[in-house]
C-alpha cells in the first residue's frame, strides 16, 4: 500500500502504465552500472494489480475550494487532470463525447494490452473521489464552450488523440 500511495502522487494509472509504457527511462537508469535497470513496468504492473485486487483507494480530496473546473475529454489527460484537481479540493466535471471514459486507453489500445476490468477499476478510483461525468456530450453541439466558461471557474481541454498511429 505504501508503494501504491507513493506512486499515485505522480500517476493514478499504475496498472495501465505497467502494461503499455515502453519504459524509455530504463536506458538511463543508474542501476545499469551495477546489475541492470529496474524493470519499472513490472513494478508498476504488480503494484497496480495488487492495489485493484485489494481495493486500495486514492487519497481523499483536500477541503473543498469552491472552484469548479470543466474538463473536456475523458481520456488519460482529462482523467489525470480530474484526479490532480480533486486532490486539491476543486470540483470537477468531465465532458466526454464517447459513451465511456478512457480515450485511447479504451478505444485505441487493444483489450489484451489494457484489460477493460483493469481500466475500469483505475477510472472508478478517480470517479470515487467525487468527479462528475457527462458522457455522450459533444462540445459545440450539446453544450457550448461559452456556456462552460460561464458555468465553471476554469476549462481544461484534453481532447487527446482522435486516431491511433499505425505501428
Amino acid at each position: 500500500e505504501y508503494a501504491f500511495l507513493h506512486m499515485v502522487k505522480s500517476n493514478p494509472f499504475q496498472a495501465i502504465m505497467g502494461r503499455v509504457c515502453p519504459a524509455p527511462c530504463e536506458d538511463g537508469c543508474n542501476r545499469n552500472e551495477v546489475e541492470g535497470h529496474v524493470g519499472i513496468n513490472s513494478v508498476e504492473h504488480y503494484v497496480g494489480a495488487y492495489a485493484l485486487e485489494h481495493g486500495f483507494k486514492l487519497p481523499a480530496p483536500s477541503a473543498p475550494t469552491g472552484k469548479k473546473v470543466a474538463i473536456i475529454g475523458g481520456g488519460p489527460a482529462g482523467l489525470a487532470c480530474a484526479y490532480f484537481l480533486r486532490r486539491e479540493g476543486h470540483a470537477c466535471t468531465i465532458f466526454e463525447a464517447k459513451p465511456e471514459l478512457g480515450g485511447m486507453m479504451r478505444y485505441g489500445i487493444p483489450g489484451y494490452r489494457t484489460p477493460r476490468d483493469v481500466l475500469d477499476g483505475e477510472i472508478k478510483r478517480i470517479l470515487d473521489m467525487g468527479v462528475e461525468v457527462r458522457t455522450g456530450v459533444k462540445i459545440g453541439v450539446d453544450v457550448t464552450l461559452d456556456q462552460l466558461e460561464k458555468d465553471f471557474d476554469a476549462v481544461f481541454l484534453g481532447t487527446g488523440a482522435q486516431a491511433g498511429t499505425p505501428l
